[in-house]
């Protein structure tokens, strides 16, 4: 879910807009004000498939310097008026063109419409077929939002064009793909980017947070209506019957009958091959927890787009104060203020979580899940939930290794310093809490990425610095480096600070065993430092992605340093043999399938994420996923993403970029998503029955229910 977005429902000013062009690790970053922020990924090389892949970026300011294995070098220049120069040298008689590629929101079909050349179209807002829906020569391309405003690209003549969505393939968002011409002698190539804003006219959120544009069962439309909700629902929950479970949530007397231990402390334990999670009263507990327990993701950033919004409280309104983010005007809960309308009073967070744990219990749902605040109210009515390390790159000074997300330098001195200083104060306040589950330590760091990425940074890093030592103990001599890389380096100091050609299997081989010493050091430093602390509580890893986690080594190293292996798991059909293999690459860790949810987009008025067609079938979906993975013996948990929908016009950080989901069990009406949650329910209440084998999983097959 963490990939660059741009929200549909853009603003727009009376002034024209400013554009700016920032070369970064992977591509062209377009900030384009308010009507968001776009990605073009520097060129790739072809002869008719990719070749010469790109060793070296370097940028500075307004320019960047690209290098390419075989000699290739593009210099890319910027301006303020949105022009994008490559200049060409070197370039390999084989290649005939390059591509570059920018990913625009899925959000794009509610109302986003696209034209190449002469042909124009909107945005499809289902799945469309073919996944193509344009294709052709063009010389420029243009896509707008619900709002009217307008972006255009302008490439060189006789380029080619592909807009593709890219739900054919699982992935929620759609492309733009441009691919240009090479010719004997060509030096340069031009783009260009032209932002113009819309007339400032329409309106697309309503009064309460919702889309103006469709309809959906549901959907509030007066405020008499929610405040009428109040009686409603607390008959419907009244109404809602669950079955008996210890203080925690667990399975009552499940520890005497299992022979199960009693530590004060949630931990696993091994019982007739299976991985088991024993809460503090020593019974089993499977983990069904929520992420963003609380309003988060439904603020949306406001500021500079006012005018797409039908009301927003108007300045001295103080009875919508607490509807903001604390200190920051320009984040809005369109969530809160319903909840202010609904029950008359300011926000508090005590007594909303409050609210919430009893509503969720009521499905089936036992604890708190990742990015959430710990209520005080929590404690008192016995919810556990999970934390994260505090030892986040942005607040600590910790480095990170350009390129690779979230993945922090174990080599770099001052690195190391802050994790041991920062877990040596923090985490002592925390060590007796029975309710804590226990420690995420990042969220998608990107693994993957280190192969490519450090061979290619130069001295600056530390990490590239130890790459280089590694290499020289290795081959001692630089005439050995040069044959087994094919490489003229004159000395191993020469390696240090420049980009690396990893186009040989000795060179390949190397960069995988050094990843794999990197890897060693990251997870050693942070599990050492964590168990001198708290031998408490459980470290329940690193929420990795599928792209990160199908590696044998990175699971085998990774698995000596966890007691549980975090994976947000996103998909449609779960893949039990690939969970056996991970399960067993980590020496038999168990798994937490730690962040997840699917969307319906037809009866939400939102879109984003896995997409199915109905809230029921996000409730079977659900129930198919849950109930096969319990069924494995060493799934502990799961964690469902989130609480409470995005909002319409994407989470506050992001600010016009942001993610804008059908995610919640609550709509941003304060509404349950009754036909998924009762089914969710259903699973989340025999869990325990599954879990234990008493019970076959339910079963429901999403792909063959589709016909495809």
């Amino acid at each position: 879910m963490k990939i660059p977005l741009i929200a549909v429902f853009a603003g727009v000013t009376a002034s024209a807009p400013a554009i700016e062009l920032k070369p970064g690790e992977k591509g062209i970053h377009i900030n384009a004000g308010s009507l968001g922020g776009f990605e073009l990924a520097y060129p790739a090389f072809s002869n008719g498939k990719d070749v010469h892949p790109l060793v070296e970026a370097r940028a500075s300011g307004a320019n960047a310097t690209l290098k390419y294995e075989g000699g290739a070098t593009i210099e890319i220049t910027t301006t303020p008026a949105g022009d994008i120069t490559y200049t060409f040298s070197g370039v390999p008689a084989d290649v005939k063109s390059f591509s570059s590629t920018m990913l625009i929101d899925i959000s794009f079909g509610r109302g986003g419409k696209w034209k190449a050349g002469d042909k124009e179209g909107t945005f499809p807002k289902e799945k469309a077929s073919p996944a193509q829906f344009f294709s052709g020569n063009t010389s420029s391309a243009s896509i707008t939002n619900a709002s009217g405003d307008r972006m255009e690209i302008k490439i060189p003549d006789y380029s080619f064009m592909q807009l593709t969505d890219n739900r054919e393939w699982g992935w929620s968002i759609y492309a733009a793909r441009y691919f240009v011409n090479i010719n004997p002698g060509m030096k340069t190539a031009k783009f260009k980017v032209e932002v113009t804003k819309g007339s400032g006219s329409t309106v697309v959120i309503d009064n309460f947070g919702q889309s103006t544009l469709e309809d959906w069962p549901g959907k509030v439309k007066s405020e008499e209506e929610l405040k009428a909700d109040v009686a409603k629902e607390e008959a419907y929950y009244a109404g809602l019957k669950t079955p008996a479970v210890d203080t925690t949530g667990g399975l009552p007397n499940s520890g005497q009958s299992l022979g199960l231990k009693k530590t004060g402390f949630f931990h696993i334990e091994n019982k007739g091959g299976k991985n088991l999670l024993v809460n503090p009263e020593g019974n089993v507990f499977f983990h069904t927890g929520i992420c963003g327990f609380q309003p988060s993701d439904d603020y949306t950033y406001i500021k500079g787009r006012e005018n797409i919004y039908a009301w927003l409280p108007k300045g001295g309104d103080t009875a919508f104060a607490s509807a903001f983010r604390k200190d920051d005007p320009t984040a809005f809960s369109f969530y809160v203020a319903n909840t202010i309308r609904k029950y008359g009073q300011p926000y508090d967070s005590d007594v909303l979580a409050g609210r919430m744990i009893d509503r969720v219990r009521k499905f089936g749902f036992n604890s708190i899940g990742a990015f959430s605040a710990i209520p005080p109210v929590a404690k008192t009515k016995n919810f556990p939930y999970v934390s994260s390390l505090p030892i986040n790159p942005w607040d600590t000074g910790i480095k990170t290794v350009p390129g690779a997300h979230e993945v922090w330098d174990p080599f770099d001195e001052k690195t190391r310093a802050i994790i041991e200083k920062t877990l040596a104060e923090k985490l002592p306040a925390r060590v007796s809490d029975p309710l804590l589950i226990g420690y995420f330590v990042v969220n998608e760091p990107r693994y993957d990425e280190l192969p490519k990425v450090i061979p290619s940074l130069n001295g600056d890093q530390a990490c590239k610095r130890a790459f280089v030592d590694f290499l020289k103990k290795k081959y001692t001599d630089i005439a050995a480096y040069n044959t087994a890389w094919k490489a003229t380096a004159a000395s191993f100091d020469e390696l240090t600070g420049k980009g690396l050609a990893v186009s040989t299997d000795a060179a390949k081989a190397d960069t995988k065993a050094f990843t794999g010493v990197f890897l060693e050091e990251l997870f050693k430093l942070v599990e050492t430092n964590f168990r001198k602390h708290d031998k408490n509580h459980l470290l329940i890893g690193y929420r990795l992605q599928p792209v990160t986690i199908k590696d044998q080594q990175l699971c085998e190293i990774m698995g000596k340093h966890v007691d549980v292996n975090s994976y947000n798991y996103y998909t449609h059909e779960l893949d039990k043999e690939q969970l056996k293999q991970i399960h067993q690459w980590t020496g038999g860790k168990p798994i937490m399938l730690s962040e997840f949810f699917w969307s319906s987009p037809s009866d939400s008025g939102l879109a984003g994420g896995r997409q199915v067609l109905s809230q029921q079938e996000r409730g079977l979906i659900y129930r198919n996923y849950v109930e096969q993975a319990a069924s494995l013996g060493f799934v502990v948990g799961i964690e469902w993403f989130t609480l409470i929908d995005q909002a319409s016009t994407g989470r506050w950080f992001s600010k016009y970029s942001g993610e804008s989901a059908n995610t919640g069990i609550f709509s941003v009406a304060d509404r349950p998503w009754k036909p998924m949650a009762e089914e969710m329910a259903k699973s989340n209440n025999a869990i325990y029955d599954v879990l234990l084998g008493k019970k076959a999983p339910f079963a429901w097959e999403h792909a063959k229910a589709r016909g495809e």
